[in-house]
């Protein structure tokens, strides 16, 4: 199967953006970008203030003399607390390969996310394979392939 080119292959992008999705893909300086922000949500308790901030990244960058593909997931949370001992502040970042799949709900007062105001518990879930797949899919069926690993390269 001959690689479709890069130029083309950038175009057909948009195309897995689907309204259904809390995650979307778009094209960066010649890297394909998959952008999911998971949660976003203030909590407002009678004695307390909390605040939970994760966002997700996947940067996939691509080889156009070889037609492959290499990728890295960016994640980050920040998150927040006021109450009568104080404030608290805590921010984390991941940069590198991860396969993750997680599902939560936080709080248990009045929330405000991106939805709106309710007293409902923010509920959200997370899985990697859910935005890599799709977009993996796509780069395959047009001839690309993921760039192998060291060990992969050495026991092939």
């Amino acid at each position: 199967m001959t690689a479709t080119p890069l130029a083309d292959l950038l175009a057909a992008v948009p195309s897995l953006n689907d309204p259904q999705q809390p995650f979307s893909y778009s094209v960066e300086d010649g890297r394909i970008i998959g952008s999911w922000d998971i949660v976003k949500a203030t909590s407002l308790y009678p004695t307390e203030i909390t605040h939970l901030d994760r966002d997700y990244r996947l940067e996939v960058e691509l080889d156009e003399d070889e037609h492959q593909y290499s990728y890295e997931d960016h994640e980050s949370s920040t998150s927040a607390r006021a109450d009568g001992d104080g404030v608290s502040f805590q921010k984390e970042f991941f940069k590198g390969k991860e396969t993750k799949k997680e599902f939560s709900f936080e709080f248990g007062g009045v929330n405000k996310t991106d939805e709106g105001v309710s007293v409902a518990p923010v509920v959200y879930s997370f899985d990697t394979d859910r935005i890599k797949e799709p977009l993996f899919g796509l780069l395959e069926q047009h001839g690309w392939e993921q760039k192998k690993g060291f060990f992969k390269r050495l026991f092939s």
